[in-house]
């Protein structure tokens, strides 16, 4: 895992917690997102051991991207990545990341919900707040993905941006949550390949990492990046 004391005033530093595993194989989408968000001036780095949710470890990240099928979180670890959040941080679960630590309530209620079933197919998610700062310049795509069904919703703080329509069934598709002075952005989409390559899927996840920074290091990126003032 690289160093983030290499990172440079207004990158935005991104650790990616993935693990060892061909299901979700995080060890192919790692690089593939790092590739396409490395002229947005956003430095990832990727790592497969939960136990790198410490306060030591954290220090000097922006975001925790979480893509894996962890089974278990510490209470140790549970509160480095809460009080990461908590003090103004990041905290951006895709897809599988809603069935990791199912064990902890505490998880659950900090991603929104908990994974529960999918069928599969393909689908476009509708947006359903256009306003939302996330859905700045993005589009909805269309890919073959899991048709992921939620439980344990936590309302609390949460915002849904999009929706799995199917049928007269509106499944929270993507949301944000706030939680103390951090904040939280999670889509479901990203089984394989097919989305993780998708440009839109791309757009989405990079507006959901700026958006989860914080005004302060949005700002710091924007001056970096040049960007409209209105970027997410």
């Amino acid at each position: 895992m690289a160093s983030v004391a290499s990172a440079e005033p207004g990158i935005l530093r991104v650790l990616f917690l993935g693990h060892e595993s061909p299901h979700h194989n995080s060890n192919l989408y790692y690089p593939i997102l790092r590739e396409a968000l490395a002229s947005e001036s956003i430095q990832i780095d990727y790592t497969t051991k939960v136990d790198s949710l410490s306060p030591e470890n954290l220090q000097g990240y922006d975001a925790v991207l979480l893509y894996a099928n962890h089974g278990k979180i510490t209470p140790e670890q549970f509160s480095a990545l809460n009080e990461f959040v908590g003090m103004g941080h990041g905290f951006v679960p895709v897809h599988c990341a809603s069935a990791c630590f199912g064990h902890s309530p505490e998880f659950v209620s900090l991603v929104g919900g908990r994974f529960k079933s999918h069928k599969s197919g393909i689908f476009r998610a509708t947006i359903v707040n256009a306003q939302h700062p996330v859905m700045n310049g993005f589009s909805e795509f269309e890919t073959w993905d899991e048709t992921y069904v939620h439980s344990n919703h936590n309302e609390n703080g949460r915002t849904v941006l999009m929706e799995r329509l199917e049928g007269e069934v509106r499944e929270p598709w993507t949301w944000v949550r706030e939680q103390g002075k951090g904040r939280v952005f999670y889509t479901a989409s990203g089984h394989d390949e097919r989305t993780w390559k998708d440009a839109g899927f791309q757009r989405l996840l990079r507006n959901g990492i700026v958006w989860s920074v914080g005004d302060i290091r949005r700002s710091e990126w924007e001056k970096r990046a040049l960007v409209s003032p209105k970027t997410p």
